[in-house]
């Protein structure tokens, strides 16, 4: 299945990526920790979100992995500039578009 990718400040990112990280940054302490574990599919796009930077998992004082993420500061930086800003905006909105389409973009008329 191909992807459409979103190119956001030189990252691309996945529909659903911009939609979990747009989720994450909009809580007021920009931080997700579902009360139960996520699924794969959350845990992949979760996993792909932490190898650009854009969010981290912690741990507890021990090392242990907990189920939780946060937006990382330079995120927070980043998503300040003008371009990057307006970019996500622009993927959010067309992905709430599509979202309301009850269609498959990849299916031929």
């Amino acid at each position: 299945m191909n992807q459409t990718l979103f190119n956001i400040g030189g990252i691309d990112l996945a529909p659903c990526e911009v939609r979990m990280f747009t989720g994450i940054l909009d809580t007021t302490d920009h931080i997700y920790a579902p009360e139960d574990e996520p699924d794969d599919l959350t845990r992949q796009t979760l996993d792909i979100l932490v190898l650009e930077g854009l969010i981290e998992r912690f741990r507890t004082a021990d090392g242990a992995w907990l189920d939780a993420w946060g937006i990382t500061e330079e995120a927070i930086r980043w998503v300040s500039e003008p371009e990057v800003s307006a970019d996500i905006e622009l993927a959010k909105g067309l992905n709430e578009l599509v979202r309301g389409l009850d269609i498959s973009l990849t299916e031929k008329a």
